[in-house]
């Protein structure tokens, strides 16, 4: 008695700290807040953001390269210098010092289109990185999705568990007050409060995977494990999906089929990148050089000075390189027809997932009516069996019976509205609709 008297104290504490007020956190909030905090999406983001920079004017290799350089040296030497006449002289401290400056610019002005090239693939390599991030926002929308409804789901075992424990307590005070009149037996009430104590464990372990649930979705939002908040157990669900436009807009939308096909098109640009090894490059320069010198009395000239713009064009033709740039050009065309028969193969799985996952919406839809109809009929049955109960027409093994079996159906009616809600968000991922 000491015990049971204890676990209700707990139970009494648990349902005062669920009816604490808590902000109330809709799952559109938390798929915004996840879209702005969740760490994977903020690293895939980052990610976009290394490929943007990538594709920049600085990074086209259409811009000309500039440096500039300067020097300057001194020297202090002994010379014995013989002049053509076979006199010789000898100067001692013969300083010469010399300047030199120079600014220069090179420029390719063609290399076979391997940078035009290029450049398209780094922008596709954008587009690619960009579709990655719509991929990673999308899962991470589902699992939103998922964890929240899990959370919807255990706060409504809580609250039936609550019922359940509300009638089995209404058992309990029943079943004393018959023994108080002689009505009932002791083991009648033992019974009764067993029930009652199963119940309160079964609403204490509940009431733990509430809490896990709802830490597990916190840390999916990116945010503090331990914010606290309310769910929403109310779902709004879409107008009735047509299985033949899910599947027209999946082949169109679906992140899959659009990942797949640029892949192809990366391929492609690989073989034009190789193909452009083949011709000929030109490279431009120009500078400006200055150089001035002092030069000892033993130097044809004392002092010299130069200055003004040199200019150079070049060409250099790759006519042979051991094979490699064919060997890439064949490696680079099998790496191609590998991702057509990919892109392919993932046609094919995408129409049967959109089909598998149609089945299973429909499915969902016949379940979620068929729960709720199994939930009104275990409430007429347990009404009644309550009121025969009362009337002492039944057995308590009967009420309770009736009792459990409302809790099922009502869990029950609960977890199909949950699934049928994510059964359609998986059909809209697959239309390629779930993320604007």
């Amino acid at each position: 008695m000491k015990n049971f008297k204890k676990l209700g104290l707990l139970v009494i504490g648990l349902l005062a700290t669920e009816g604490s007020s808590q902000s109330m956190l809709t799952v559109a909030d938390a798929i915004k807040i996840a879209i702005e905090s969740n760490y994977d999406v903020r690293i895939a983001k980052n990610d976009t953001e290394i490929a943007a920079v990538e594709n920049s004017l600085l990074n086209s290799g259409y811009l000309p390269s500039v440096s500039a350089s300067g020097n300057i040296s001194y020297s202090d030497e002994t010379q014995n210098v013989v002049f053509s006449d076979g006199s010789l002289t000898e100067v001692d401290d013969a300083v010469t010092e010399s300047y030199n400056a120079s600014v220069t610019t090179e420029y390719t002005i063609f290399d076979g289109l391997e940078r035009k090239f290029n450049v398209r693939k780094n922008a596709e390599n954008l587009n690619y990185t960009k579709l990655q991030e719509r991929q990673l926002i999308e899962n991470t929308v589902v699992s939103i999705y998922e964890t929240y409804y899990n959370v919807a789901y255990q706060a409504q075992v809580v609250q039936n568990l609550a019922l359940t424990m509300t009638n089995s307590k209404d058992r309990l005070e029943r079943s004393k007050k018959k023994l108080k009149y002689g009505q009932a037996t002791k083991l009648d009430q033992l019974n009764a409060q067993v029930d009652l104590n199963n119940d309160s464990i079964s609403y204490a372990s509940a009431y733990k995977d509430l809490k896990n649930a709802k830490r597990n979705l916190n840390l999916l939002l990116g945010r503090e494990v331990t914010v606290p908040f309310e769910i929403d157990t109310i779902v709004t669900f879409s107008a009735l999906l047509d299985q033949g436009e899910v599947l027209s807009s999946a082949n169109e939308n679906n992140i899959s089929a659009l990942l797949n096909r640029k892949n192809v098109l990366l391929s492609e640009l690989d073989i034009k990148i190789n193909k452009a090894k083949y011709l000929p490059k030109i490279n431009g320069s120009a500078s400006y050089n200055w150089n001035e010198s002092q030069n000892p009395i033993t130097s044809f000239a004392l002092e010299n000075e130069t200055y003004g713009i040199n200019l150079g064009l070049g060409l250099t033709w790759n006519l042979f390189d051991g094979g490699a740039t064919k060997t890439r050009i064949k490696t680079s065309k099998i790496t191609k027809a590998n991702r057509q028969i990919e892109l392919y193969k993932a046609g094919e799985e995408l129409k049967t997932e959109v089909y598998n996952a149609y089945e299973d919406y429909q499915n969902k839809q016949f379940a979620i009516k068929a729960e709720a109809n199994n939930v009104l009929t275990n409430q007429l049955n347990f009404n009644r069996t309550k009121k025969q109960f009362g009337l002492g027409q039944i057995a308590a093994v009967e009420y309770r019976q009736a009792q459990i079996n409302l809790f099922n159906a009502l869990n029950n009616a609960a977890k199909a509205k949950y699934d049928l809600k994510i059964a359609e968000i998986n059909l809209l991922q697959l239309a390629g609709k779930l993320v604007d």
